[in-house]
């Protein structure tokens, strides 16, 4: 079973609050921390970008992440794609994928600015956008959610907590 005050030791700055804002500014656990001084310490090196030792080791363990994580989703490592956050990455997605006239997107009238806007300006191109909207509770029915399905649809985009 997960052990929630387990994780809650790696992130000592909320030791003393519950922390519900991670749309703005996502707390960094320990593990991650030191993962970073390490890079910082003994490795530092640009990604991708040169054939000396440094750029070498970065190299090999960002391409090491990328297969953990693809294989932690059960997805090909070539169509992971690291973003610097959440927001980058829904632009990415709401920017580059080949989108038609037609085509069909769900959000919730609960999402963060940045997980509604991309796909409301997808409207212009002619791709539908169904808003669902909570219940009288504040959460969305799930029987709403798949009643909204169509043969069109492509994305589904909802925050889950």
């Amino acid at each position: 079973m997960y052990d929630v005050y387990a994780v809650r030791e790696d992130f000592p700055v909320l030791k003393e609050v519950v922390y519900l804002d991670s749309t703005a500014t996502t707390q960094t656990p320990v593990p991650a921390v030191e993962a970073m001084v390490e890079y910082f310490y003994r490795y530092a090196g640009n990604h991708g970008r040169g054939a000396h030792r440094l750029a070498r080791e970065t190299t090999n363990r960002y391409e090491d992440a990328r297969e953990i994580v693809a294989r932690f989703l059960n997805a090909d490592p070539s169509k992971t794609v690291f973003t610097k956050n959440t927001t980058e990455g829904i632009n990415l997605v709401a920017n580059s994928y080949p989108w038609e006239k037609g085509d069909h997107i769900i959000t919730t009238a609960l999402e963060h600015h940045s997980n509604l806007l991309p796909w409301l300006r997808l409207q212009k191109m002619g791709v539908n956008i169904t808003l669902i909207n909570p219940n009288r509770k504040g959460m969305i029915d799930p029987q709403v959610l798949e009643n909204a399905f169509t043969d069109r649809t492509k994305l589904i985009a909802i925050t889950h907590i």
